[in-house]
């Protein structure tokens, strides 16, 4: 229903207000004008009441299903992640395992893009991308981790193996995950008995009362438009976009220079070995300068004082 509604915009608001229209001039000719403003005061409290519970009515089913929506593409961003994380993590692994990890990361990818994502819109899933992830199980698996840091990588890469599945099995249930045929039932049926409440009411002037009613009814079918878009979120123009799985494969094509290790340097403060050392040059000039001038001193006195001759 929803995908009907969206592929048909145009031409079902149209028909849905000629109809509203062509409803409201027999209503108006076989009544009568009199007639439909004295019923004013019943038809105006009615239109309020039942207008009120069918916004009510609608506002949750539109929020469920924009709720849906993001859900569903926070979920394919997810998945993308995963298939980065997977390719990633296979350059720790010997180069003849990691390359055909590899090799089936950008497979799949470029299966979901190319192929996947216009059989979505249809609601089917592909059998050959189905193939492609079951690969990467396989290589997974196939594995066999000697050292420690391989197993740790291994580890990690299983892990992402299993959350890309998960988000795959998400993705195929959301795209099922629509509004059922009886709640599309009821929306129907509201829109058009708050639609039919508006052709009793009065207008001296035809061209303003046809307006109005029109307008009403284009409003009541925008509400309607509203949740039949993110009704299917794979599907028409408000739709989520593969954006995550293009950024995944132009990232994945990349390659990336590992980090040159540079020797750390210390900053050093000259300022307080300058002081320290000119501390202790100037104590050490001191110290020479007073033995020098000490010893001069005692040469001096060993020269005044007089010495008596020896006795023969």
């Amino acid at each position: 229903m929803g995908h009907l509604i969206v592929s048909n915009f145009i031409i079902l608001a149209l028909l849905s207000m000629l109809t509203s229209i062509a409803l409201m001039l027999f209503v108006r000719k076989k009544l009568g004008l009199d007639f439909l403003r004295e019923h004013h005061p019943v038809s105006d409290p009615l239109l309020a009441c039942v207008g009120t519970l069918f916004a009510i009515l609608l506002g949750f089913m539109v929020a469920n299903a924009m709720t849906r929506f993001e859900e569903a593409r926070v979920n394919v961003e997810q998945e993308a992640g995963a298939v980065g994380d997977i390719y990633r993590l296979s350059r720790g692994l010997p180069e003849e395992v990691g390359s055909v990890i590899r090799r089936d990361c950008f497979k799949y990818v470029d299966g979901v893009l190319e192929i996947e994502w216009k059989e979505m819109a249809k609601r089917k899933m592909s059998y050959e991308v189905w193939n492609s992830y079951g690969q990467i199980w396989t290589d997974c698996l196939a594995v066999e981790p000697i050292s420690n840091r391989e197993n740790n990588i291994h580890a990690t890469m299983l892990s992402a193996v299993v959350n890309l599945g998960d988000c795959r099995r998400i993705r195929a249930t959301q795209m099922n995950n629509s509004v059922p045929a009886i709640l599309w039932g009821v929306v129907l049926m509201g829109a058009c008995a708050t639609g039919t409440l508006v052709l009793f009411f009065g207008i001296t002037s035809l061209k303003v009362q046809s307006f109005t009613t029109a307008l009403v009814t284009f409003v009541l079918y925008l509400n309607v438009f509203l949740l039949a878009s993110y009704d299917d979120p794979f599907s028409g123009e408000v739709s989520v976009k593969p954006h995550a799985f293009e950024v995944a494969r132009e990232s994945l094509g990349r390659r990336f220079k590992p980090l040159e290790k540079q020797p750390m340097k210390f900053e050093e403060d000259d300022s307080d070995d300058t002081l320290e050392g000119d501390t202790l040059d100037d104590d050490t000039h001191n110290d020479s300068d007073s033995d020098a001038h000490t010893l001069q001193r005692l040469k001096n006195d060993a020269k005044a004082v007089p010495v008596a001759p020896l006795k023969k």
